[in-house]
C-alpha cells in the first residue's frame, strides 16, 4: 500500500492534472513548453489525483475506435506504473477542504465541476500546486495553479 501523501508535503508537490498527462502521453510531439516545464520538475514531486485517473479512464473510454482505445489505454497504464505510489487519494482533509470550496464558490455563485473542486481541494489539502490548463475555474478555488503551456522557455 502507498505511503500516506500526508507524508510528502512540500510547497513544490504539483498534482498533474489530465491534460498533462494526454500531452505527455498521446501527443506524437507534446507541446515544448509543457515538456520543458515537465522536465524542470522533479520526479517525486509529481503526483495525480485519483481524480485525474478516473478522468483519463472515462477518456479511454471515450475513444472514438478500438485502435485509439487501445493506444490510450496503453498510455493509461504506463501513468499508472510511473505515478504507482504517488496518486493522491481523497481522504478526509481533501473531503474538508472539497465542503469549503464548495459552500464558498456556491454562495459565491460561481461553482465549477465536482471534478475540478475535488482536485483543488487535494492541492489545498497538501498544499501543492496544481498543474494545469484550466486556470480559469481552479483560481477560483483558492489553490495555487500552473499552466505549464504558459511557461516561458
Amino acid at each position: 500500500m502507498p505511503a500516506p501523501m500526508t507524508s510528502r508535503r512540500t510547497p513544490s508537490d504539483l498534482p498533474v492534472r489530465y491534460q498533462c498527462v494526454a500531452e505527455l502521453t498521446t501527443r506524437a510531439k507534446p507541446d515544448p513548453r509543457v515538456m520543458a516545464w515537465f522536465r524542470s520538475t522533479a520526479r517525486p514531486n509529481r503526483f495525480l489525483s485519483v481524480i485525474t485517473v478516473a478522468e483519463i479512464e472515462a477518456g479511454v473510454a471515450a475513444a472514438p475506435d478500438p485502435v485509439r482505445q487501445a493506444r490510450y489505454a496503453q498510455a493509461l497504464a504506463a501513468v499508472r506504473h510511473e505515478f504507482l505510489d504517488r496518486i493522491a487519494p481523497i481522504g478526509e482533509p481533501e473531503a474538508a477542504a472539497f465542503l469549503t470550496i464548495h459552500k464558498t464558490l456556491k454562495a459565491a455563485g460561481t461553482s465549477i465541476d465536482p471534478p475540478d473542486t475535488l482536485i483543488a481541494a487535494t492541492a489545498l489539502a497538501n498544499g501543492w500546486t496544481v498543474a494545469t490548463r484550466n486556470i480559469k475555474h481552479l483560481a477560483r478555488t483558492g489553490a495555487l495553479v500552473v499552466n505549464p503551456w504558459e511557461q516561458h522557455m
